[in-house]
């Protein structure tokens, strides 16, 4: 399967999560599982990497700035610095703010 197709699909999966187990559930499923594990095999396989940028933009469009903000601010530190890398945040706070 091509990696548009697979983040586009999991941006898709996570809509359903979020309405049938809730906003938590929804962010661990997209932003802790997927964009990690997705980043993981980006690091070795070109056609992810350059599909990178556009599934961090995504996750943009999932969720609101807020609901991000919040879910990072709930992770432990070392997870928490590796997403806010990841999706281009210098602190959960500064987004709230």
């Amino acid at each position: 399967m091509h990696s548009h197709k697979i983040w586009r699909k999991q941006c898709q999966a996570t809509c359903t999560i979020r309405r049938r187990f809730g906003l938590k559930n929804a962010l661990d499923y997209l932003v802790s599982e997927k964009l990690l594990n997705f980043t993981e095999v980006a690091e070795q396989h070109p056609e992810f990497g350059a599909e990178l940028p556009r599934f961090q933009a995504a996750v943009w469009e999932v969720f609101h700035p807020y609901e991000l903000a919040g879910y990072l601010a709930s992770l432990r530190p070392m997870t928490r610095k590796k997403l806010q890398k990841l999706l281009y945040v210098r602190g959960a706070a500064r987004v709230a703010g």
